[in-house]
């Protein structure tokens, strides 16, 4: 599974990888990679070739926690495909879509993520599922990431190539002996100010979901 080469950043390290499917022109693959001393993550990639392979969408899976709740929120926008629930400008989306349904995963002043439904496509009816991460750059969101469903069966294969490479990132661990470090639960007199627990909470959540190739260094 390590033995592929990926048209990934010259920065970013392979530990190993999973093609999901790949023609002339388009190729999408899982690939557990490294940003020089920073933990493994996952990265589901499509790259468009034109002379060369080029980078279209990208979806970073930092941790087992932040991939099973994605999935939970994927699974249940595909069962439910109903009618327009959300307004087209509830998310920074393109205009190019029509957007049925979204809900945030989590909002900071600087990131934002988030899961849309799209029930139009320009003027093609469709139903995809996409998680978007965007960053707030000069008073504008804009997007980091970008990582669509289709349907089932892109969906299963998707899931499966991920699930693989989390089992060898799991592998990888053990043979580095890293250390899983553990929280030791709070007493009363450890607890942080109320007015900063806010604060603690959204730093977990984005400490769960945010990996380090948001950047887009690759």
């Amino acid at each position: 599974m390590s033995g592929e080469s990926y048209p990934v950043h010259d920065d970013v390290t392979v530990h190993a990888g999973k093609t999901i499917y790949q023609t002339d022109s388009w190729w999408k693959a899982a690939v557990l990679h490294s940003y020089g001393d920073s933990d493994p993550e996952i990265g589901i990639y499509l790259w468009n070739y034109n002379e060369d392979w080029t980078r279209k969408n990208k979806y970073h899976v930092k941790t087992a926690e932040a991939w099973e709740a994605d999935k939970v929120r994927i699974d249940q926008y595909l069962a439910e495909s109903g009618d327009q629930v959300a307004s087209q400008d509830a998310f920074p989306v393109s205009d190019y879509y029509r957007l049925a349904r979204g809900e945030t995963v989590f909002k900071t002043d600087d990131w934002w993520k988030a899961i849309v439904a799209i029930d139009q496509k320009g003027s093609y009816d469709t139903y995809e599922v996409i998680i978007y991460l965007w960053q707030r750059v000069d008073d504008d969101w804009r997007r980091r990431q970008k990582y669509a469903v289709k349907n089932l069966d892109d969906w299963s294969g998707d899931q499966d190539a991920v699930d693989a490479l989390l089992d060898a990132d799991s592998d990888i661990t053990r043979d580095g002996n890293d250390a899983v470090e553990t929280s030791e639960p709070m007493t009363s007199t450890d607890q942080q100010p109320e007015s900063g627990l806010l604060d603690e909470i959204e730093a977990e959540v984005m400490d769960l979901h945010l990996g380090s190739g948001v950047d887009e260094r690759d």
